[in-house]
């Protein structure tokens, strides 16, 4: 069982908040500092949640825990980093899609808006070549929030949806 470190996942977190931060910065209600502020505060917000959670070795195990999610309730890790910049609950809902899935993985980082929209995917690294490919369980397949979804049907979106998210 590998507890990977805060250093492994900063490119996901960063593709993570990054990505939430440009998704704010599309309505033109805040500031570059105030973004800023934001998308530091959620970075490292999200470094701290995960620190136990990540498996590199185990990517799928772990993703329930990890799944970011706004669904008629803010995730809270969102909430917390909108405080800092002193957004109201009101100001973030009428600024974030109402419906968005954000799966923060080892070697992916994937989303979804809505409830039937795509899975797209936002980052995406090959796994190092000395890690051995590991089997996944039936339990590891069913406990992943994003696999849950693809399970109802879903399926991941072709290559071409890569979306790149800048620094």
């Amino acid at each position: 069982m590998t507890h990977g470190s805060g250093a492994e996942m900063v490119p996901e977190v960063s593709a993570a908040a990054g990505f939430v931060c440009r998704l704010l910065r599309g309505r033109g209600r805040l500031s570059d500092a105030q973004l800023q502020v934001f998308r530091d505060c959620l970075a490292q917000a999200l470094s701290e949640h995960y620190q136990n959670h990540w498996f590199p070795d185990r990517p799928q195990k772990g993703s329930g825990y990890r799944c970011i999610r706004i669904n008629h309730e803010m995730d809270p890790l969102i909430g917390r980093a909108a405080i800092r910049i002193g957004l109201t609950s009101g100001q973030l809902f009428s600024l974030l899609p109402r419906e968005l899935t954000l799966w923060v993985d080892p070697y992916e980082v994937s989303y979804r808006i809505g409830e039937d929209g795509s899975i797209c995917v936002l980052y995406e690294t090959e796994p190092p070549v000395s890690s051995p490919a590991p089997s996944i369980s039936a339990y590891d397949q069913t406990a992943s929030c994003k696999n849950r979804f693809m399970l109802g049907g879903r399926t991941s979106p072709p290559k071409n949806y890569l979306m790149m998210v800048s620094g």
